[in-house]
């Protein structure tokens, strides 16, 4: 695959965060976020006028506490939630998840090294701790959703999600692209799973980039190792264009950020997903 580049004053960027943007972790909730990488996100969001959007298989709500004091534009559970910059969180309608959740909880408590995440419009059967069990819990989803309506299965990495049929990562970063500031801007989006590909493909629709974080067979058209290497490029991209716009006197964008004593905290007590 070609090098990747550094950002451009005209991209629209989309960044996934789990796997990319952070480490993964033995559990979800353990992920640490890097010191530098939120003054980093900042500095790109100025300095892209405000183009700077997470795209994320976690709510919002636990984007925002990972990423505390920063409030950027966001698509959560794959497009089901999405926020421009500093509005309010709009949601996808809730499908018929209830009747689903009996059956799930049997399987997770038959097989205690599996963890069940439920979210506001969707849920998830990790396997992180038991990859062997793999088939069984595909098997499992593939079962519950037989009679459901509205709903389908999003395998990622060591996850099965079951979440709103036909809401993806590339519908979220289409919407985006339809307005400003993203609009008239080249797209390029960082991913690592396979939930990411969707994404992959709407920017290459638009005349964008794809950025693979691993290796794997993909859509995207340039990969780096991990996420440690994506987030040195996003360092060394932020300060080349802060240095370009500084050169030419120009004023950046600010960004939402939670009131001081409440940094975005979630509302709840996170069980967040790795995609």
């Amino acid at each position: 695959m070609p090098q990747l580049p550094l950002i451009e004053p005209n991209t629209a960027l989309f960044l996934d965060f789990d796997g990319t943007l952070a480490d993964l972790a033995p559990r979800p909730e353990l992920v640490q976020v890097e010191p530098e990488l939120v003054g980093t996100l900042r500095l790109l969001y100025q300095r892209l006028d405000g183009a700077l959007a997470v795209i994320s298989g976690r709510p919002i709500v636990e984007l925002d506490h990972f990423l505390r004091p920063l409030q950027l534009p966001a698509a959560g559970i794959h497009g089901a939630e999405f926020r421009t910059d500093g509005g309010m969180v709009s949601q996808t309608p809730a499908p018929a998840l209830e009747p689903l959740i009996p059956h799930l909880e049997a399987l997770v408590h038959a097989y205690p090294a599996l963890r069940l995440e439920r979210k506001s419009v969707a849920v998830a059967i990790h396997y992180r701790q038991a990859p062997e069990l793999a088939g069984l819990v595909d098997a499992a989803v593939t079962d519950v959703l037989r009679h459901a309506v509205g709903l389908e299965a999003l395998p990622g990495k060591m996850v099965v999600e079951i979440k709103p049929a036909g809401v993806d990562k590339g519908d979220a970063i289409a919407a985006f692209m339809k307005s400003a500031p993203f609009c008239d801007r080249t797209p390029l989006f960082a991913g690592d799973d396979m939930t990411d590909e969707p994404g992959f493909a709407a920017v290459r629709k638009l005349g964008g980039l794809g950025v693979l974080v691993g290796r794997r067979e993909t859509v995207a058209g340039v990969s780096v190792e991990g996420p440690a290497a994506l987030r040195s490029w996003l360092h060394r991209s932020a300060r080349a264009l802060d240095q370009s716009a500084r050169a030419a006197g120009q004023p950046g964008a600010v960004p939402h950020e939670a009131e001081p004593g409440r940094e975005g905290a979630p509302r709840h007590n996170p069980h967040p997903t790795a995609s």
